[in-house]
């Protein structure tokens, strides 16, 4: 089923959103942490401070994100080729045993 551009549209913005929010996610939980162990007052932090972690939360989501992208592509393009064609042999020689022993292949490997 192809998928419509308002349904490509969705998912740009929903990506988008990730990527824009999550490093926010970040940075409120690390500034939790760090209030609750008592390392940090709030009134300690500036404006200036508190864009600076999120730009650096924001540059370290978007590398982490890229990696597992080119991980996967690697994954896929590379490896997964290899496990189809092991699987693909491993199989012809399961219904090529089943055939010498019983003379007919079954209707799933056929």
């Amino acid at each position: 089923m192809p998928v419509s551009p308002s349904q490509k549209r969705i998912a740009l913005l929903a990506i988008g959103l990730v990527i824009l929010f999550a490093p926010a996610l970040f940075v409120l939980a690390t500034l939790e942490f760090l209030i609750l162990s008592g390392n940090l007052a709030l009134s300690e932090i500036s404006l200036l401070e508190f864009v600076e972690l999120y730009l650096i939360d924001l540059v370290l989501f978007v590398l982490l994100g890229y990696g597992i992208y080119r991980l996967t592509f690697w994954l896929i393009k590379d490896q997964l080729p290899d496990a189809l064609d092991t699987v693909g042999e491993t199989e012809a020689a399961g219904a090529t045993d089943e055939v010498e022993t019983t003379g007919t292949v079954s209707e799933e490997q056929s």
